[in-house]
């Protein structure tokens, strides 16, 4: 022990604590110099290009009478896969490549987290973030996406939404049975807005919602106006802007009628919670039992519920129905991709007439089609806008904070160097032998998004996609109206959040094989 001692108080320890000090000092001064050069470099690096600006308007002149996704995608063209816009006081960064998305989602991805929480219409209408997908990037969020994962929709809880999908499907196939029979046309928009307002009603509220029209009614009102141009979303110094020209008094007007309505629901649901008649299948039931815990590290109010149901409609239902619509659409002009799809489903369901979801499985080029149609029409061609908090360097560009931040879905989509030069067709068979899928890992096919901030609904919202579409395709043949031609349909889309069709789908069906 005292050997022990005396070594260590040795000269030679004292000369190589030194030396470790002084090393690590070198290092210490060694990092904080690279992180300062890296610093500068970024500070110094190009910001990145874009088209010429007017004065006070910037580039929003040439977003007039166009789809914002498309016209991006033509300014991409021209001027590379990261583009600098100025929409009145607010600088706008698109990514459109590959390795663009990379190095914000994989490289930079803390820094390209957070969301853009002053958006009149999510302010307003998504009650100010207190969802999932408006929500700030930090401890609220990731609790919430938790509770999405563990809680709402995950694959089990989906699944046990099947009846409620059968159920609405069954209407949606009545009724259209009773057209074929009479030999009028089906308006496909109609119809498929019809079943995915059915499934996610009944799945956030159950059978007997007593105010479920009056909800409905609400939620298309919301939704006509997700693409209203807000002064203060492009001039925030201007806010007082959206006061004078009437939109913030038709947000909040529908607001507080929403709110009458929210309330009503959340007083009937306590009171069956209350009387043991809770519902576990129910989103709104699983929301309020673990507001009444109270035993999570952010609070659950009733403005959280409200704004996780309503995020759950706008996402879940105009999303799902533009999908079957486009797919429709694209069978309707590819009579062979939509003989080939159909022969597949009736020769794997063997004479059996009864479709049911766990035969979905078996339809392997259904699934191509599906595919097929989200990388052409992804339902959110801009995915939902990012802040860039810190400034950083992407394709060496300078990336201001402040910064709000577009991943062009469209534009990735349609892209020859990643598709091939028949990237602008309908070709489901591309899918075939790859593993490209919509999970957010391939940068290239980024219908939900990626990293992060990925759409926590993937799942629901496919089921209703894949359920719908093997109906319409098992139990019908369909054909354009008689005076129409196939390269006369309309295959347009319109400007929005989810770009549906410009003009509705109608055809006509003919039952081929008998309903259940």
């Amino acid at each position: 022990m005292a050997t022990e001692a005396i070594s260590f108080f040795s000269p030679f320890f004292f000369i190589t604590l030194l030396l470790g000090f002084f090393i690590t000092l070198l290092i210490k001064r060694s990092s904080r110099s690279r992180v300062h050069k890296q610093r500068a470099q970024v500070l110094l690096a190009p910001l990145p290009p874009g088209p010429p600006r007017l004065p006070l308007i910037g580039n929003m002149h040439q977003f007039i009478g166009g789809n914002p996704h498309r016209i991006l995608l033509q300014l991409a063209r021209t001027y590379g896969p990261l583009i600098r816009l100025r929409l009145g006081q607010v600088d706008q960064v698109v990514a459109s490549s590959v390795e663009a998305v990379e190095e914000i989602i994989k490289r930079h991805d803390l820094k390209f987290a957070d969301r853009p929480t002053e958006l009149t219409f999510s302010s307003i209408l998504l009650y100010g973030g207190n969802g999932v997908s408006m929500a700030p990037y930090g401890g609220y969020w990731k609790q919430m996406k938790k509770i999405y994962a563990m809680e709402l929709l995950n694959s089990r809880r989906v699944k046990s939404f099947a009846t409620i999908r059968e159920n609405a499907v069954r209407k949606l196939t009545a009724e259209i049975a009773r057209k074929a029979s009479a030999q009028t046309l089906v308006n496909l928009n109609d119809m498929s807005m019809f079943m995915t307002n059915e499934v996610v009603i009944r799945a956030a509220f159950g059978d007997d919602c007593k105010q479920r029209a009056e909800f409905l009614h609400l939620i298309r009102e919301a939704v006509s106006y997700a693409g209203s141009f807000a002064v203060a979303d492009m001039y925030p110094s201007l806010k007082f802007m959206d006061t004078l020209t009437g939109l913030k008094f038709k947000l909040e007007r529908i607001r507080g009628k929403l709110d009458k309505v929210f309330d009503d629901i959340i007083a009937q649901r306590q009171v069956a919670l209350a009387a043991g008649q809770a519902d576990d299948h129910l989103i709104i039931d699983v929301l309020l039992k673990l507001k009444n815990e109270g035993n999570q590290e952010f609070p659950i109010t009733s403005d959280c519920v409200k704004a996780i149901v309503m995020e759950t409609f706008v996402a879940g239902t105009e999303t799902s129905s533009s999908a079957i619509e486009w797919a429709m659409s694209e069978l309707i002009k590819k009579p062979k991709a939509m003989e080939k799809v159909q022969k597949e489903m009736r020769e794997a369901m063997q004479g059996k007439t009864k479709l049911e979801e766990s035969d979905i499985i078996k339809f392997s080029y259904l699934n191509l089609v599906i595919k097929e149609t989200m990388r052409l029409h992804p339902p959110v061609p801009l995915l939902v806008p990012r802040i860039c908090t810190e400034t950083c360097e992407v394709l060496g560009y300078r990336v201001p904070a402040g910064a709000r931040v577009l991943i062009n879905a469209f534009t990735l989509g349609r892209d020859e160097q990643y598709w091939g030069s028949d990237a602008e067709s309908f070709k489901p068979e591309r899918f075939e032998c790859s593993s490209v899928d919509f999970r957010g890992f391939n940068f290239e096919f980024l219908p939900f998004g990626a990293g992060r901030r990925i759409c926590p609904g993937i799942t629901f919202g496919l089921s209703s996609v894949e359920v719908a579409l093997a109906n319409l395709l098992f139990y019908f043949d369909w054909k354009l109206p008689p005076d129409m031609k196939i390269e006369d349909l309309d295959m347009m889309d319109i400007s929005g959040a989810t770009a549906p069709r410009r003009s509705p789908l109608l055809m006509h069906a003919k039952t081929i094989i008998p309903l259940p």
